[in-house]
């Protein structure tokens, strides 16, 4: 059904279309999702060609398409690539959103996974702890002690103290609400 919404949205509306781009992004994380890793990643790539030509290297909407981009390179096992990827996504989002930026958080926590996943400790660690402490969403906080990306960092006592941190940061928010 999301084929032919958006095969429509692309007829009507134009390839370059927010619509069309949004019904593509959406076919990506069906076929993520399936495990048709080498198909979403084609298309994640021609969304974020498209973005960057229409609304520029920097927008938010192409900088979002990158981070999605990225997630299927990890579905591949394509994990150095993922981290230097987003690493360089990080450093454009801190520039063009700040530091404290819900975007730029959430490339942070992804890197920090993905070097999880790669037996970086020390820089998984480090990473989230920047996260909790700059922009991650509460919601996000309460979700990092059963993230299966961070299985690696399971046992060691300085992920339950990042775990508590999150915890203590989400019940603080929950308060002021």
């Amino acid at each position: 059904m999301e084929r032919a919404a958006f095969e429509i949205e692309r007829r009507v509306q134009g390839p370059e279309h927010q619509d069309t781009l949004i019904s593509m992004n959406a076919i990506v994380a069906i076929l993520s999702r399936e495990g048709r890793y080498r198909e979403a990643e084609k298309l994640a790539r021609d969304v974020v060609g498209i973005q960057r030509r229409s609304l520029g290297p920097e927008h938010p909407d192409t900088l979002a398409s990158l981070d999605t981009l990225y997630n299927v390179l990890v579905g591949e096992g394509r994990y150095a690539e993922a981290e230097k990827s987003w690493q360089q996504l990080r450093e454009v989002q801190r520039r063009v959103f700040g530091p404290e930026d819900v975007q730029t958080a959430v490339s942070t926590y992804n890197l920090a996974c993905v070097v999880a996943r790669e037996g970086k400790r020390d820089e998984a660690l480090s990473l989230l702890r920047e996260v909790i402490d700059h922009g991650i969403p509460p919601s996000l906080d309460l979700g990092i002690e059963n993230d299966s990306d961070l299985q690696s960092l399971h046992g060691d006592p300085r992920f339950d103290a990042v775990v508590a941190h999150a915890k203590e940061r989400a019940a603080a928010a929950a308060k002021k609400q």
